[in-house]
């Protein structure tokens, strides 16, 4: 769906209008190449263990689950 919107605002005759469309696809590319190619797994590689840190509340609730049929 966003394709379609951003091909129909590239494509229009109104300056500002086919300018937003080529903004979107440009943000679209910066984000997809330098956010979440690079950024991304280096902020997680920095972070380690701490990148999986959970508040207490979900924890405990976590660890009351199980996979297993019999014990619910």
């Amino acid at each position: 769906m966003l394709g379609v919107v951003v091909v129909t605002f590239s494509l229009s005759q109104i300056t500002f209008t086919k300018l937003m469309g080529v903004g979107i696809v440009v943000a679209l590319i910066v984000d997809v190449t330098i956010v979440r190619l690079a950024l991304v797994p280096a902020t997680m590689k920095l972070l380690g263990r701490a990148n999986w840190w959970a508040p207490r509340v979900p924890r405990r609730r976590r660890g009351r689950r199980t996979s297993d049929p019999s014990m619910n």
